[in-house]
């Protein structure tokens, strides 16, 4: 036997894509309850983090803007556009926050003048020649009041200042009226006296005439045009809207520092008609607990395949043969928890599940193995003695034990167990049906020395208890000498001895027995051995040139299930059978080998040998390194 360590690296990244792509698959499948959970929690976070159209801004909001419309009084005649006539739309814009409006709006609404100028703002609204006045505030009554009450002083300002340019202009007209009066008065009196330059006179006379014509045609235009008006008038009052902390701070910078039009740097105004306008509330709820669960899914994947990359537990058949240079002679499934509770021979009570023939099997090597040594079992010069252990405990030694001996049995061949684990002892739970090997057959059991050989609730089984189980202060040495006397002691009369024995690795016995062992047959436990005791193990039973038989899988999730295809065409199925019921044994398909001795009283003497019988050609008992 020989075990290549480099060969154990083909559970980290040495094999072909297909094989990495089924480890893949089978990291996915162990551990799907991470993916589901985390893909869960994927949606469901994506779902409550997606925020309500309207009352998220609401509830994330702590101000209010208010705007007040101004447009432009096309009755007063003109045009309002910037360069036009009478009123320039960014002018006015600038006047809201700047002069005394702000003083004024402030005394009419009895607060400080520096919330009227850190709070309000004009933007004007050229492509439809109007004046947006907003106001921003905490409080929405307050942010109407002060939109309103600055729009109202503006149009008031605006109106006093036309009122004031035409009394102005009015009376700058007659000025001149009465100046060309006083003119011509004083030209006529000088006509009339008939001076030497009469036609010059008379010239200057018709001049001035002229003059007073036009300026009394421009008296009468004033004094017949309509009073004078603000160019702008209200188009409706002010309306509050919730804003943002972002949006607030953005018009209080603004305000600030002077919008656009004044500055000449594009600035962005949070509710600005002309800009982008702010941030919708973002992708819907199904949208966003969609993404959520596909980074879910992502994150869990991820997860699942990082945390198998780092787990040192054998799952595959190729992992095992590669770790331990050793074949898989079987790939055991896994049992339910019913079966594995009530300890059941699944091998006997369900003879044609597929843990059966996977332990079938099994028997089907042990057999191929006897045959390779040139006798049948019937014409071997003795038993052969077949030792199942493990590296570590509940890795399902005990088990294999068991469903071994059922399967050995309904072949036909007899079969001893012997119980070699004296600190742990299960294996007759298992065949006696008892968890107290005292009470296991009371008055059926003869006793010599401290050995009981029983029979079982198998044909043709029988277990060997008395080892020193039971015993805090039994000596290991003297156990183990006991076990190597019942071993050369029964070989005569059975066809295969089973040995189940302690973990490998835990204790020295099973190396000490390893000289009156004919077959070593190692258990692996799919999840739960791990590569360094595996490889420990076969390095160990290397050293000490041990038989091995090869490797039993347990709990394989891996295994072919094309070799249980009858299971379609039978009435008898896995997991089907009543709680407690048991099946019996097929007689079909024996072979016919020796039966066992079938004493009246159902029990044998164990004669103990003098001198331990041991194979030629095996070793001599070695010690554990």
């Amino acid at each position: 036997m020989r075990v290549d360590n480099a060969a154990g690296s083909a559970q980290f990244g040495d094999l072909d894509a297909l094989t990495r792509a089924k480890g893949y698959a089978s990291a996915l499948r162990r551990r799907w309850y991470l993916i589901v959970i985390l893909a869960v929690l994927g949606v469901a976070l994506g779902w409550i983090t997606t925020p309500d159209s309207a009352a998220s801004v609401v509830n994330s909001s702590r101000y209010y803007r208010a705007s007040h419309v101004l447009i432009a009084d096309g009755t007063a005649g003109g045009s309002l556009s910037d360069g036009g006539s009478t009123v320039n739309l960014s002018q006015v814009a600038f006047l809201v926050s700047t002069g005394d409006i702000p003083q004024k709006v402030a005394t009419k609404l009895g607060v400080p003048v520096e919330v009227v100028r850190s709070s309000v703002i004009a933007l004007p609204r050229s492509g439809v020649e109007a004046v947006e006045v907003q106001a921003i505030d905490a409080d929405e009554t307050q942010a109407m009041a002060l939109a309103d009450a600055a729009a109202a002083q503006l149009l008031i300002s605006l109106k006093e200042d036309a009122a004031s340019k035409s009394d102005a202009q009015r009376d700058q007209v007659i000025g001149e009226l009465d100046r060309l009066d006083g003119e011509i008065s004083a030209l006529n009196l000088r006509i009339a006296s008939v001076p030497p330059n009469i036609d010059q006179l008379q010239a200057q006379q018709r001049s001035l005439t002229n003059q007073y014509s036009l300026a009394y045609e421009q008296f009468s235009q004033i004094a017949n045009r309509p009073a004078p008006t603000a160019g702008l008038v209200s188009l409706e009052g002010a309306k509050a809207t919730a804003i943002s902390d972002s949006e607030f701070n953005e018009i209080r910078t603004t305000i600030r520092d002077g919008a656009d039009y004044v500055t000449g740097i594009p600035t962005p105004v949070a509710g600005d008609g002309d800009g982008p306008g702010p941030a919708g509330p973002g992708a819907g709820a199904k949208t966003r607990a969609s993404v959520g669960g596909i980074v879910g899914l992502a994150l869990g994947s991820a997860l699942v395949l990082l945390l198998d990359r780092f787990d040192s537990r054998l799952r595959r058949r190729d992992d095992v043969e590669a770790v331990t240079g050793l074949t898989v002679v079987a790939e055991i499934p896994p049992l339910s928890r019913h079966e594995q509770h009530d300890l059941e021979v699944v091998a006997h009570t369900q003879h044609r599940s597929r843990a059966a023939e996977a332990y079938r099997v099994v028997r089907g090597a042990v057999l191929f193995a006897l045959g390779a040594e040139g006798t049948e079992p019937a014409e071997r010069d003795g038993a052969t003695v077949l030792m199942v252990t493990s590296a570590n405990p509940s890795e399902g030694k005990t088990t294999t034990v068991a469903n071994l001996a059922a399967v050995l049995a309904e072949g036909g061949l007899s079969v001893l167990v012997i119980n070699c684990d004296f600190r742990r002892p299960r294996v007759h739970k298992y065949l006696l049906g008892s968890t107290d090997m005292a009470e296991a057959a009371p008055g059926e059991a003869t006793k010599i020395g401290p050995v009981v050989i029983t029979n079982t609730k198998l044909d043709r089984v029988r277990l060997i208890t008395g080892l020193g189980e039971g015993d805090p202060n039994a000596n290991p040495l003297d156990v183990v000498a006991l076990q190597r006397k019942v071993i050369n002691a029964t070989r005569s009369r059975f066809d295969v001895i089973l040995l189940d024995t302690a973990p490998f690795l835990t204790t020295n016995d099973a190396s000490e027995l390893l000289s009156e062992t004919d077959q070593v047959l190692i258990v692996v436990r799919a999840g739960k051995t791990k590569v360094d005791a595996a490889r420990r193990t076969s390095e160990i039973l290397e050293r000490f040139e041990a038989p091995v038989l090869g490797v039993v899988l347990n709990d394989s999730t891996e295994s072919n299930s094309a070799q249980y295809y009858y299971y379609n065409y039978t009435t008898e199925k896995p997991g089907k059978r009543r709680r407690g019921s048991t099946s019996g044994t097929p007689e079909e398909g024996r072979v016919g080998e020796r039966r066992a001795p079938s004493p009246t009283n159902g029990t044998d003497a164990v004669e103990p040998a003098a001198n331990g019988r041991k194979h030629a050609g095996t070793p001599a008992s070695p010690s554990h390194p």
